[in-house]
């Protein structure tokens, strides 16, 4: 199948892409990013189109003139980026949405994936939060993705389309820089993996740290599945403080030295814990990588010792 993948040259995009190559789909990465930035594996295997979600014009262009089959959407601004202007941000992440949407209908696409995220659950009601828990998000981000959700089963039940999508916690791993969670995530760990003195500002958040293999593989496993029995899935990872997985790497990584905040901060935007038995149950899938597992692998990775 002929994909394309909307925000293709980003942190999750680039890992998505290698799984889709591997099972030998034809992939057409859409970014606004120059193609220079793309990962040195990938050029080569793949059409690069530059683009833009906020432009109508370069969505309805790239999926006409390259024989789209079917969509990744995971192109989107980012919470911070949100808030200041939320009419941009609906531009690029839900008219986007419902641009891509028309498209695959117009043009005859097969399947269309929305990338969708825990910011569209309430996050002051009782955890473990179920897929079918309160939708209330407390911010633009959210807001957006939530709406996203809506058009996309409004496309499945008025024209038919097949659409599927997934609602991830802290994706985290090898490559990501945006975001707010990557400044306690994979910049944490990447400081830690360098040495010396790393001071952590907020080491009791809890939340629910997704290693960004385990997160492709959910996702990969969605888009083949026959008959998924729903259209979005929560994946989950598993629960630690931040403290927690800092103290984990600095066990890999001797020559960090640890120093932890006492300040009381704010309370947490998100829920920290989440029921994904719904993913597990009809993908037959779970994460493959414990924390430690994960933690050593990313710093492997970092220092060129692993893929």
């Amino acid at each position: 199948m002929r994909i394309l993948v909307t925000g293709g040259g980003g942190f999750i995009g680039t890992h998505l892409t290698r799984a889709l190559l591997e099972q030998g789909d034809e992939v057409v990465l859409f970014d606004l990013a120059p193609e220079t930035l793309l990962p040195e594996d990938l050029r080569g295997r793949t059409r690069y189109v530059r683009g833009d979600c906020a432009s109508e014009t370069d969505l309805y262009r790239v999926m006409a003139s390259q024989g789209i089959e079917g969509v990744f959407h995971l192109g989107a601004l980012m919470g911070g980026a949100c808030e200041p202007n939320p009419a941009h941000a609906f531009q690029v992440n839900f008219r986007s949405t419902q641009v891509l949407l028309d498209a695959c209908v117009v043009l005859g696409a097969k399947r269309f994936f929305f990338m969708s995220s825990i910011a569209v659950y309430d996050p002051k009601q009782a955890e473990p939060v179920p897929d079918e828990g309160l939708k209330n998000p407390p911010n633009i981000y959210g807001q957006t993705k939530l709406a996203g959700e809506h058009l996309m089963r409004w496309y499945t039940g008025t024209h038919g389309l097949d659409t599927r999508g997934v609602r991830p916690t802290w994706v985290w791993g090898p490559g990501r820089v945006n975001g707010l969670t990557a400044l306690y995530t994979t910049a944490m760990i990447n400081k830690i993996a360098a040495g010396g003195r790393v001071h952590i500002e907020n080491p009791e958040e809890r939340g629910d740290w997704l290693y960004i293999h385990d997160c492709v593989r959910a996702m990969v496993r969605l888009w083949n599945a026959k008959d998924p029995g729903r259209r979005i899935y929560t994946l989950c990872g598993s629960v630690h403080t931040i403290r927690e997985v800092a103290e984990i790497a600095a066990d890999y990584c001797k020559n960090a030295r640890l120093t932890f905040s006492d300040a009381i901060l704010p309370p947490a935007l998100y829920a920290a814990r989440f029921d994904d038995s719904s993913a597990r149950r009809d993908l037959q899938w779970e994460p493959e990588y414990t924390i430690h597992d994960a933690v050593k692998d990313h710093i492997a990775v970092i220092r060129g010792e692993s893929r």
